[in-house]
């Protein structure tokens, strides 16, 4: 490596250091220009463009790296980063397992594969590794945030306080540590310490996007009422799965079982009760996120979660016309389009909450219901007949859009 690419290296390392990933990356371009064939050079280009979260180019660089020089162990760490940028988790554990291989005294790649495994929902084993990193380097406070937070996905809670303790006793401004104390302040219901933890997490890093949402959760639980569903929420993950759905459709199952009761009082109250349990749980989250959208805290909603809100507000509206509308003209097809179209609404309200791929067919089962429920309510007031399927799809498929958005 000649002068030129080794002052442009070092002026790239001390950017990265400052956060300046983009400046860093001209300069890891600079030097690679001056040597082309540099394996080291194409991994700390890599590295740059993960901060930036250019996952496909960092991905790209990494493999030259890697090819240039097949046991060079930051290309496959840089490359096992990349991996998981680009949710190929499988691949990001296999590059991990690589560097491992030629440096297995490496505390930090240890470290890196604990999160591989995190990201896989694999707490256990990923306990395994973070103890192995732990007992190479017992004062990484890195390490120790990684045990925390898979003790936290274990349900270990106070294991996962202790850890985090630890993390912060070795280093007080350690991000993911405040990150996971919000986290753990969330599931006793949030409040004012979820919210100080996060704010502290996004306050050493402004870019981070799981600080920033936990911040916006955390605001949200302020609201008593939205602190116990969040409670709710956090216990029910812990139940197994048949159980879980055994919950979940436990209020369907109360109302068929009090069916014999109609007229009586007592049964009137709890069915009652049990649907309005139901509709704030649906509706809550997307009316949190209406009231962080009229605040200073706005830019804590990204864009999912706006859009989300968007749509949310756009359903409720139409169901709210349809329904004064079935009212005063006596339709009651109107009264059961309106129903659905509440339905939508709850379902689009929560599709932040879901898997991107899982949102983007929620989202298009969404329009394809709004197009079809205009037709229907268009073709209603104007007494055009035969609209009943109409009514009923959009109905049946603010149901099954209920649904298929509690299992994403």
């Amino acid at each position: 490596m000649d002068e030129t690419a080794g002052v442009a290296v070092q002026r790239g390392q001390a950017l990265l250091d400052l956060g300046r990933a983009r400046e860093a990356e001209e300069q890891f371009r600079t030097a690679l220009a001056a040597a082309p064939g540099e394996p080291t050079l194409h991994a700390l280009l890599a590295h740059a463009l993960l901060r930036q979260q250019r996952f496909e180019e960092a991905h790209d660089a990494s493999r030259t790296a890697v090819g240039a020089a097949p046991e060079h162990v930051m290309a496959y760490s840089t490359l096992a980063a990349s991996l998981v940028g680009l949710k190929r988790l499988p691949e990001a554990e296999d590059a991990v397992r690589h560097a491992l291989a030629l440096a297995p005294e490496a505390s930090v790649l240890h470290v890196q594969q604990a999160h591989v495994l995190l990201a896989q929902d694999r707490p256990a084993d990923a306990l395994v590794s973070i103890g192995r990193a732990r007992a190479l380097d017992p004062e990484d406070s890195d390490a120790a945030a990684v045990q925390a937070a898979a003790l936290f996905e274990a349900h270990r809670y106070e294991e996962s306080e202790a850890a985090v303790d630890e993390a912060l006793r070795l280093d007080p401004e350690n991000v993911d540590a405040h990150r996971i104390r919000g986290l753990l302040a969330l599931r006793r219901g949030g409040g004012e310490p979820a919210v100080q933890a996060h704010r502290t997490a996004l306050r050493l890093s402004p870019t981070d996007s799981d600080a920033r949402e936990g911040l916006s959760v955390a605001l949200k639980s302020r609201n008593p009422l939205y602190g116990l569903m969040l409670r709710y929420s956090m216990w029910l993950r812990t139940l197994p799965t048949g159980l879980r759905l055994l919950v979940l459709f436990l209020p369907f199952i109360l109302t068929r079982v009090l069916r014999p009761f109609d007229g009586e009082t007592w049964a009137s109250v709890l069915i009652v009760v049990v649907v309005a349990a139901v509709v704030v749980s649906w509706s809550l989250e997307p009316l949190m996120n209406c009231v962080l959208l009229l605040s200073r805290e706005r830019h804590l909603l990204g864009r999912a979660a706006r859009l989300s809100t968007y749509d949310f507000l756009g359903f409720a509206a139409a169901a709210l016309v349809v329904l004064i509308a079935g009212l005063n003209n006596g339709l009651d097809q109107l009264l059961t389009l309106a129903l659905g179209l509440c339905l939508w609404a709850m379902a689009t309200g929560s599709a932040h909450t879901i898997r991107a791929d899982r949102r983007k067919i929620l989202t298009i089962g969404a329009r394809v219901a709004a197009v079809v429920a205009v037709i229907a309510f268009a073709g209603t007031v104007s007494g055009v007949g035969g609209l009943t399927v109409a009514v009923t799809a959009v109905f049946l498929s603010g149901i099954a859009a209920t649904w298929f958005t509690v299992f994403a």
